[in-house]
């Protein structure tokens, strides 16, 4: 039985390995990432003000794929395992569609686009648990770490509650790393087939029960990291 943690894990190492993979490869003249739409946002600001309105207007695009597959996979998951495994299966589908685009010689700007509504989509694609969840973006659990080890430090906290915002920052990076390595190595389509089979596998097991079932439906939204006053 797979737990939920460790699919949690999974599936926040490929979001890593496709941003890691994305940016090596796929960053070009747009200079977007597949996931970290902070930095996207702040690109197409600066860009337009410099009057680079055609790389502005680029990065919107990616920025739009992002929200859109993030829209498709809430509406897939309601939480229930079928509206879930539904969830991931769009995942694999998105990664499985840039595999195959890469190999028919799309342009790296729609690849991108095609791996941005990707990490929309595995962002609530499956439900978390006790603050472990799907994340593409860094900067809250980063924030998390900082405050958790604050409270440990000053006596609010135990040391033990920054093991999951840094378990989930590592999950990522250690994925970032591994993919850097292969695009590198192997090349873009063996880059994306990877995590392709990791996420087709999870759905697989999700469906067929074994993966560890949610505790309760939460119409999709995983519980998020506790908040720091």
């Amino acid at each position: 039985m797979i737990t939920r943690r460790q699919a949690v894990f999974l599936l926040n190492f490929v979001a890593g390995w496709i941003d890691g993979v994305g940016f090596l490869a796929l960053v070009g003249s747009v200079q977007a990432f597949p996931s970290f739409m902070s930095g996207n946002s702040t690109k197409i600001v600066t860009d337009a003000v410099s009057g680079k309105f055609g790389l502005a207007a680029a990065i919107g695009g990616v920025v739009l794929a992002f929200i859109l597959g993030t829209i498709v996979a809430r509406l897939l998951n309601d939480g229930s395992k079928r509206r879930e495994t539904a969830a991931l299966v769009a995942v694999a589908l998105g990664m499985w569609s840039a595999s195959a685009g890469a190999s028919a010689g799309w342009s790296k700007d729609m690849l991108l686009v095609a791996l941005a509504f990707t990490m929309g989509m595995i962002n609530r694609s499956l439900q978390g648990r006790n603050g472990y969840t799907v994340h593409t973006f860094l900067s809250g659990a980063v924030v998390t770490i900082g405050s958790d080890i604050a409270d440990a430090i000053s006596g609010r906290g135990a040391w033990r509650q920054a093991l999951v915002p840094l378990s989930i920052w590592g999950a990522i990076l250690a994925g970032a790393a591994l993919g850097a390595v292969v695009v590198l190595n192997i090349g873009l389509i063996g880059a994306l087939i990877a995590p392709a089979l990791v996420v087709t596998g999870l759905a697989l097991a999700n469906g067929l029960s074994w993966l560890q079932p949610a505790a309760d439906a939460q119409d999709g939204h995983p519980q998020a990291i506790d908040m720091h006053g």
